[in-house]
């Protein structure tokens, strides 16, 4: 199983691309999202509406 700093780079990594290919702002908030959750999952995070 990857650690949590194996996770958190990998995901960096994703984030970095979608801001070079110039993805949409969407796909950087989950990313942005997905980070910040394995950094601190007892923490309160923001939620993405699907409306």
């Amino acid at each position: 199983m990857a650690t949590q700093n194996e996770l958190l780079e990998a995901v960096s990594d994703r984030l970095l691309q979608h801001l070079v290919q110039g993805s949409t702002s969407d796909s950087i908030l989950k990313l942005a999202e997905a980070w910040a959750w394995i950094h601190s999952p007892d923490q309160p995070h923001g939620t993405i509406s699907s409306s």
